[in-house]
């Protein structure tokens, strides 16, 4: 049995050696290899373009993503820009029949026209200044950038006679806010340059289904012995002031501005209202249930009702300096606020 491993072992010994020697056996695995090497290079590289091409198409689809979005953004942005144009000139206005206001106008028109826009929404507003002298703009109420709310000089805000600026803001949360000049020309403001800016909400639900914008003010009246001032309200004088009507049931919400140079104590006969917003600033909470409230120079206050009382209602100053024009009753402050199916015939 040994001598026969023995054999077995010498065999496998020299076959082997005589497999080594061979030379072309040794060349075959040589060149098995080298192919191998080769192989796997060429797929290293192709590998490596393949990532290349991913990196690629990744980048390509990023930008193109990127470009999509920006798009979109720009889509959405136009969509919501709201432009306006506000047009300061001297101008003359009917107080009430038979008395004529003069002054300054936005558009030709005192108060300026209500600016409505959503929260949210891009804004320009360009002035035009066809006054004699610089004006300015001021969004009272608005925390905006210094180029839009901060004191006019030029090239920031400073309109001079003749020329045109554009205001460009996004419309904060939802209020009753003003617009008028900065107090450099603050003698503007008094001569009738202002008007109302209303944020709509996006955000919440509506509380009411409608709402009036009521800016109180004062108008110069030129007599022939003197000039009279008048108490307004949207630019008139009762009883001139269109009534305010209002359907039974209904949720109203009035936002007062008081551009007047004196305090207004304003009273709603037959109903009481809430107090929802003070100077631009909704979700006041507690509400405060009233019948009259004081507004200070600057105030607004919105305030909310609901219609259960048809009638004939008074929406009115409590002082009779604010009531009259120049002696005579009703005048100035003074809204008639009326329900039209109550005066339907039965």
């Amino acid at each position: 049995m040994r001598s026969i491993s023995n054999f077995i072992g010498i065999s496998l010994t020299l076959m082997l050696s005589a497999f080594i020697a061979s030379p072309s056996m040794t060349a075959a695995v040589i060149d098995d290899a080298a192919d191998l090497t080769t192989q796997q290079a060429q797929e290293r590289m192709e590998m490596q373009d393949m990532r290349q091409e991913l990196g690629n198409i990744k980048s390509t689809f990023g930008e193109a993503t990127e470009g999509m979005e920006k798009l979109r953004q720009q889509v959405k942005q136009q969509a919501s820009l709201q432009e306006v144009h506000l047009i300061a000139k001297e101008g003359s206005w009917e107080v009430v029949p038979g008395a004529t206001a003069a002054g300054l106008t936005y558009n030709g028109q005192q108060p300026g026209p209500v600016i409505r826009v959503k929260e949210g929404d891009s804004v320009k507003v360009i002035l035009h200044n066809q006054l004699k002298s610089p004006t300015s703009l001021y969004f009272h109420g608005m925390t905006l950038p210094h180029n839009i709310g901060g004191l006019p000089r030029k090239d920031a805000g400073l309109v001079t006679a003749g020329k045109t600026y554009a205001f460009s803001f996004i419309a904060p949360a939802a209020g009753t806010y003003w617009y008028h000049p900065q107090i450099v020309h603050a003698d503007q403001m008094g001569k009738g340059l202002y008007g109302a800016i209303v944020v709509e909400p996006v955000r919440m639900a509506k509380t009411y289904e409608r709402d009036f914008v009521m800016v109180i003010g004062q108008a110069s009246v030129p007599t022939a012995a003197k000039s009279s001032t008048y108490f307004t309200v949207n630019g008139k004088s009762a009883p001139a002031i269109p009534p305010l009507e209002v359907n039974s049931g209904e949720r109203i919400r009035l936002r007062m501005l008081n551009a007047s140079a004196s305090a207004c104590p304003i009273s709603l006969t037959g109903h009481r209202f809430e107090v929802v917003s003070t100077n631009g600033s909704d979700g006041v909470e507690p509400h405060l249930v009233r019948d009259t409230l004081t507004l200070q120079p600057g105030d607004r206050y919105d305030l909310e009702f609901t219609a259960n009382n048809p009638g004939v209602w008074s929406l009115a100053s409590l002082l009779p300096s604010q009531t009259n024009n120049d002696g005579k009753f009703p005048g100035g402050i003074a809204v008639v606020v009326r329900y039209p199916d109550a005066l339907a015939p039965h």
